[in-house]
């Protein structure tokens, strides 16, 4: 959702008043790196200066998700983000869907069972191969 706002500039009112997307907070985005000293003085960088990231609005997002679920109703249900930023986002999100997720309740919450309506069936090595089949698809798909 939040990478969403900010590629597509959407603000939101808040009982504080308008907000405007950012990435402050995101390490990839805001992260400075200690260089080192210059006349006594640390010198820090902005950490996209000296790895090479794409940046997010040029990311494709998809994802996995034991809830088949749409993103937009994921969001509304998770209540989060807030009333006015859902509203928006819900045109951009209610088309997205998860794909199918590995479903181990030794690993996932017993309240969540209910939720598991999207789940790769067979054996842990079949599923492994479903995921990694995947994500080559949604990079062929994508072109990434």
């Amino acid at each position: 959702a939040s990478i969403i706002a900010n590629k597509l500039g959407i603000s939101w009112n808040t009982k504080e008043g308008k907000r405007n997307p950012d990435y402050l907070g995101s390490v990839t985005q805001a992260s400075t790196v200690r260089l080192g000293s210059s006349a006594g003085q640390d010198v820090y960088v902005p950490m996209t200066r000296v790895l090479p990231m794409s940046h997010p609005n040029d990311w494709v997002i998809g994802g996995w998700d034991i809830s088949s679920m749409n993103l937009a109703d994921a969001m509304q249900r998770a209540a989060v983000l807030p009333y006015d930023l859902q509203r928006q986002l819900v045109p951009h999100m209610k088309e997205m869907v998860p794909l199918p997720g590995i479903y181990s309740p030794d690993f996932i919450a017993a309240n969540q069972e209910d939720r598991a309506d999207n789940t790769i069936p067979g054996t842990k090595a079949e599923q492994v191969a479903t995921v990694r089949k995947q994500i080559r698809d949604f990079k062929e798909a994508n072109g990434v």
